[in-house]
């Protein structure tokens, strides 16, 4: 195809064959009866002949061929001209009476508006041909121009199907890959710890017709590998390979991937692997995890057969060793920003006083993904010997600045319980009105109780919660009774609601367990279900000591990968 005549493209798209054309056929139809002409064409011109996907009125045998091979029809004419050609009386032209247009299809006038291919080259026509001299108003014109347009656009709409249909058929092989790559980024792009990027690693390399593939990561010694997991390992690859390992020496001597067609090729190249390898096992590949010239691993593949690694399958081989490197640093960093934050939350969450009437227990357990750190806490103050204030809440968002604001949240209301006598609820209508005053703004959830205690009747709780989850107690007889009481609205939003306090009596041997919402809640699962599971834990564990409350609580309740932080604060009336 050249640019001065786009013949190939045509013929690819199906426009150059001398049929008749449904779309076409309508666009001839409508310029018949809107401009009352006996004849009206949709011309395709070709370097040697015309052809008529739309056409209505042409004389035998040319309506039924759809195609002529006339000499400079008009139709090319309008077509190098490259703008429309009106002429009310062709007999009259000296010049066009001579054309065949006349005198082999019998035609008196014509009106003819070219229509255009995808690069804006003239490829046809939209003409209506009377055999009588006939004058064209402006609103023919105007009709015929507009006709013409919507045959440009359906023309380029089909080299344009055409054209990408020839790219997809030529690219195929590349969107094979692209399609492949694509697949690594999908499956690595979630993964967060170590497992996740084992996993992605593992279906990926399935992905390319590998039986088995291996992570192995650099010890902190420098000195050795160690894979990361055995599952479908092959039984004589061992599970440490020092880095002076023939299987490994190379790859990671020169930080560039190993490739073996077979056993028997891994031999030739080392045979000193002969104790791990045998001719009849499959290929091998070896990659080396590198980032700023600093190996962290490799990734071992191992085939079933034979396998010839082509370019194609080495740059394949290369984007997964890249996205597995990328992992890593990602699920380092993750790591480590998770370790500064839930140090400093566990910093800030100190240890609980000895209280004299009650045994005080509590656990904090921070999310299982690496990239998630919450604004949960819990704390104990101690106004006297006979009374205490416990505190839980829960800042909302999962970062390091949660953290920091549950800090200075936790550290306000600690202050204000050491230094007022008011109940809870004045509490946290003090606390919200400085939490907005001194510019932190934090939103979230907290509940305060306080336990006044007697040698006999045991204690009186009296506690106020700003959206937390009401206190739930364990009776000394193993009954489980979540406390009555509507929460209030949670922190940070009207500093000026009014609070409320609820009171509740604990007779010796009850329990008071309050907790953060990770406890319960659950995307997959309603939360009045959570609720009863966690009441039915509670009775399970009535008889467990106080100490231990907390922990299996958890563990009871949170399975599998945790979403959210946890805190579960007890205390226990002796």
């Amino acid at each position: 195809m050249t640019a001065a005549h786009p013949a190939q493209a045509l013929e690819a798209a199906g426009l150059a064959r001398p049929v008749a054309d449904s779309s076409f056929d309508r666009i001839a139809r409508l310029v018949q009866r809107q401009l009352g002409v006996p004849t009206a064409l949709v011309t395709i011109v070709l370097p040697d002949a015309q052809v008529y996907p739309g056409a209505l009125g042409l004389p035998d045998p040319f309506q039924a061929t759809r195609r002529t091979t006339l000499t400079e029809p008009l139709c090319g004419t309008t077509i190098s001209m490259g703008r429309p050609l009106v002429v009310e009386d062709l007999r009259a032209d000296p010049v066009l009476s001579r054309t065949a247009t006349v005198t082999e299809l019998g035609m008196g006038a014509y009106a003819g508006f070219p229509i255009f291919d995808r690069n804006g080259i003239p490829v046809g026509t939209v003409c209506a041909l009377d055999s009588e001299p006939h004058p064209w108003s402006s609103t023919d014109l105007a009709t015929l121009a507009d006709l013409a347009a919507s045959c440009t656009a359906e023309l380029r709409l089909r080299l344009e199907r055409q054209r990408a249909h020839r790219i997809q058929k030529v690219a195929v092989h590349a969107t094979r890959r692209t399609r492949l790559l694509l697949e690594l980024t999908e499956r690595f792009a979630g993964a967060t710890t170590l497992e996740e990027t084992v996993e992605a690693m593992r279906a990926s390399a399935a992905g390319i017709g590998t039986m088995w593939a291996g992570m192995a990561l650099l010890d902190p010694s420098g000195t050795a590998l160690t894979l990361v997991e055995r599952e479908g390992t092959y039984p004589h690859l061992a599970r440490h390979w020092p880095l002076t390992h023939p299987a490994v020496a190379a790859a990671t001597r020169t930080r560039r991937p190993a490739f073996f067609r077979d056993g028997a090729a891994v031999l030739r190249a080392m045979p000193t692997f002969a104790p791990w390898v045998d001719e009849s096992m499959g290929a091998m590949a070896f990659l080396p995890l590198v980032t700023d010239d600093r190996l962290l691993g490799l990734v071992a593949l191992l085939w079933r057969g034979p396998h010839d690694h082509d370019d194609e399958n080495r740059r394949t081989a290369a984007a997964l060793a890249t996205s597995v490197t990328q992992a890593l640093a990602r699920v380092r960093v993750l790591d480590e920003r998770h370790r500064v934050a839930t140090t400093l939350q566990a910093a800030m969450l100190t240890d609980l006083p000895a209280v004299p009437h009650l045994e005080l227990s509590s656990t904090y357990a921070s999310a299982t993904r690496t990239d998630k750190v919450g604004g949960d806490w819990y704390d104990a103050v101690v106004l006297d010997a006979r009374s205490c204030v416990l505190m839980i809440g829960d800042v909302t968002g999962h970062d390091m600045q949660a953290a920091a604001r549950m800090g200075q949240l936790r550290s306000m209301l600690r202050t204000l319980v050491w230094c007022q006598a008011g109940p809870p609820a004045e509490l946290l209508h003090e606390l919200d009105h400085a939490n907005i005053g001194l510019g932190l703004a934090a939103s979230g959830t907290a509940l305060v109780a306080r336990l006044d205690c007697t040698d006999d009747d045991g204690c009186r709780l009296t506690w106020s919660t700003a959206g937390h989850p009401r206190p739930v107690v364990v009776r000394a007889d193993g009954r489980v009774q979540e406390l009555a009481g509507r929460p209030d609205l949670m922190l940070g939003f009207a500093p000026s609601t009014r609070r409320t306090d609820h009171t509740a009596d604990l007779a010796r041997g009850d329990t008071l367990v309050l907790y953060t919402d990770g406890l319960v809640e659950s995307r997959t699962v309603d939360y009045a279900v959570r609720a009863d599971e966690l009441y039915r834990a509670l009775q399970d564990l009535a008889s467990c000591p106080t100490a231990d409350l907390p922990r299996r609580l958890v563990e009871r309740l949170v399975h599998g990968e945790q979403r959210d932080d946890v805190a579960v604060l007890a205390a226990r009336v002796r």
